[in-house]
């Protein structure tokens, strides 16, 4: 796969932010930095077996739109909508299992490979039925496993960081720059594990400045900048 194919960038207004199967909402979502918009108003709904990729340049609110809906930071007005299914929609009681993985991996540097994925497990449970080493071969690390992650590369330390999604099953995975640091074998392993996970009927929010996103289904995308709010970006 060409990791660098690019698709079009569709209309982000076209996003129905009161689609009826919809499990996430986010509506008329406005977040700030130092008192000043990121961006505002933005709306959009997501279904079962899609991603969404997020669009903008530096500083203008990516991160920080993937932790809003992770929990991690409070829009300054809107509201995020979570549903289990027709007929039961509203609120944080029925958010979703959802995969966080940030700027940083969480891995922690003095442990292997192969007990940080233990640590996780732990952590949050394994519901998909795989075993840690089976996690990591999905990732091409598991050679990797005794290992301390203070010894891999950034690449290696990326992989196995990303081999934690296959640890659990996320309704919602939260992916910022997932690709950072990872060669082309390490893409194309990504987004076959993000397929399965798409087809399985999970859901997918990321961004990336690498044009991954052909490999995606169902992909849509949002650019930030129709919705910029007065923030110098820097």
């Amino acid at each position: 796969m060409n990791s660098q194919l690019s698709t079009p960038i569709k209309d982000t207004h076209s996003i129905d932010a009161h689609t009826s199967q919809a499990l996430l909402s986010v509506e008329n979502l406005t977040c700030e930095r130092s008192d000043a918009p990121l961006f505002s108003n933005l709306s959009f709904s997501l279904e079962k077996s899609q991603s969404l990729r997020i669009l903008g340049p530096n500083g203008s609110g990516k991160t920080t739109l993937i932790r809003t809906i992770a929990g991690i930071h409070k829009p300054a007005l809107g509201q995020i909508r979570w549903s289990t299914g027709p007929g039961n929609r509203d609120n944080s009681a029925n958010k979703p299992n959802i995969a966080y993985i940030g700027h940083t991996t969480g891995i922690r540097g003095e442990l292997t490979a192969l007990e940080n994925l233990e640590f996780y497990a732990r952590m949050t449970g394994n519901l998909s039925g795989m075993s840690p080493t089976e996690c990591l071969e999905k990732l091409n690390v598991a050679h990797c496993s005794k290992l301390p992650c203070m010894r891999l590369s950034a690449g290696q330390r990326q992989r196995v960081a990303l081999s934690r999604l296959a640890l659990n099953q996320h309704d919602l995975w939260l992916l910022d720059e997932p690709v950072t640091s990872l060669d082309d074998q390490g893409i194309d392993l990504l987004l076959d594990l993000a397929r399965c996970h798409l087809e399985a009927g999970g859901m997918t929010i990321y961004c990336s400045h690498q044009s991954i996103h052909s490999g995606f289904k169902n992909d849509t995308e949002i650019d930030l900048r129709n919705f910029k709010g007065d923030h110098p970006q820097c």
